[in-house]
């Protein structure tokens, strides 16, 4: 990983390692990588120098699956940064002010930004893996609010590097617990919540939101802040910032954690993505809503939406496969899970699709989208499934939601079905497509990011 000299960025945590000769053979995929002796001297550190098996297989866990992964690339994001560091620390500007002209200088100078991505592969270095393994493994080995975690848990709810793409690869672990951290040394003793992971999670929940200035809940707009230089220092944001600051700080800390996300709005609501935590008992807990209230006090019990993913470090071979075969490549992440029956009701459709329609389709691979409450954009692209049989088969999905089914014909995606409400029994009941902006209809919409 390249150093930069700017004003903002935490300097390297541990000292460069110079790459030794390939000796193993696993790091055959690498031979090939400009990043290939960093991911051979990770290698040798957890078989030589640190020879604890289960070290060596996280080690091997990031290198099978950095190839999902992305950082930008070159210089430019430094220098928006850098320019984001100035305006957060001018006391002078509002919170207003500073959201505007940090959009505004997003729009003007770095908009095409998120284009010029390169793979963590090429950037990573065995020290920067080296230390997120041992800081998240010790944690794992010691803090009683993360014992309860099996090594499969401990591989995405605790080791990862990162828990969004476009994360900076700086030190957030010691950056993050140096802001939110303190109450970990002097906690409150009781024989209720000392040492339990709700109640180290809550306690650093609530000092994140304490010591964050932030004014509201959906000024945020261009390109997000994703140093853990900035990340504590921000005055504005949605729900999606609040909720990476919080899934950071409680790994910081020794508390498993990770997002899960919506890919559109829910139906009442700006709940778009949300940290969750593994609580002693395994349960899954969610945010409510962002860092001002309290985990597991529940999840917007009357929402209802087409999908929810979580953000993985793994790569999810359905997905893989889909990108190495279809003819039509919507960019869905590699690392993202279907997890929407942990939180709706689903089915699993089967849609018959007219054979004159089946003819003109140039790939299996179909496409579900999702109505939202925007005239000018009323669907939004949620998952895909495949042609079957003449049917279009879709999984999982979220029941009492409009949708409607598409397929690729060479020019682009075209509607295969009419609009169909898929209800809470399972029917799926045709609607046309001329009345899919009337009122009647939006009960059964959600709403755009």
């Amino acid at each position: 990983m390249k150093n930069h000299n700017t004003s903002y960025r935490i300097l390297w945590c541990l000292p460069f390692i110079f790459c030794i000769s390939c000796w193993d053979s696993d790091c055959k995929f690498w031979n090939n990588n400009p990043s290939c002796c960093e991911i051979k001297e990770l290698l040798y550190h957890y078989s030589v120098v640190d020879p604890v098996p289960q070290k060596y297989q996280a080690a091997k866990f990031i290198i099978d699956n950095i190839k999902g992964h992305y950082s930008y690339a070159g210089n430019q994001i430094y220098d928006y940064y850098d320019f984001a560091a100035s305006l957060l620390s001018d006391s002078l500007l509002s919170p207003e002010q500073q959201r505007d002209s940090l959009l505004f200088i997003a729009d003007s100078r770095f908009k095409d930004l998120p284009k010029d991505r390169i793979s963590d592969k090429y950037l990573i270095s065995a020290d920067y893996l080296i230390y997120n393994i041992d800081k998240s493994f010790e944690q794992w080995s010691t803090c009683p609010w993360a014992s309860q975690l099996s090594f499969q848990d401990y591989l995405e709810w605790l080791l990862p590097y990162k828990a969004v793409e476009y994360q900076e690869l700086d030190c957030w672990r010691d950056t993050l617990l140096a802001h939110f951290g303190s109450g970990l040394d002097n906690p409150v003793v009781n024989d209720v919540e000392y040492n339990t992971t709700l109640g180290v999670a809550d306690m650093i929940r609530s000092q994140a939101y304490s010591s964050m200035h932030r004014y509201g809940l959906y000024t945020r707009s261009g390109l997000p802040l994703l140093s853990s230089y900035l990340l504590p220092r921000q005055t504005f944001g949605n729900i999606p910032d609040y909720a990476l600051v919080g899934v950071l700080a409680l790994r910081a800390a020794g508390v498993p954690a990770v997002i899960d996300e919506t890919p559109v709005g829910a139906r009442y609501t700006a709940a778009t993505k949300w940290f969750v935590i593994k609580s002693d008992r395994g349960e899954e807990l969610t945010s409510e809503w962002d860092l001002s209230t309290m985990i597991g006090g529940g999840f917007f019990p009357y929402e209802r939406g087409p999908k929810v993913f979580r953000n993985t470090y793994a790569i999810d071979q359905s997905r893989l496969q889909y990108s190495k075969k279809a003819k039509y490549v919507y960019p869905f992440g590699l690392c993202k899970k279907d997890i929407t029956d942990r939180y709706f009701l689903t089915c699993n459709i089967e849609l018959p699709i007219d054979r004159s329609i089946r003819k003109s389709l140039k790939d299996k691979y179909v496409y579900i989208a999702s109505a939202v409450r925007n005239e000018a954009e009323p669907w939004c692209i949620v998952d895909f499934g495949t042609l079957r049989h003449g049917n279009a088969i879709f999984d999982n999905m979220g029941r009492e939601v409009l949708y409607v089914a598409m397929g690729y014909d060479g020019n682009g995606l075209v509607p295969i079905t009419a609009p169909f409400i898929l209800h809470k029994d399972c029917s799926v009941e045709y609607v046309s497509p001329d009345t899919v902006n009337s009122p009647s209809l939006d009960k059964w919409k959600n709403n755009t990011l």
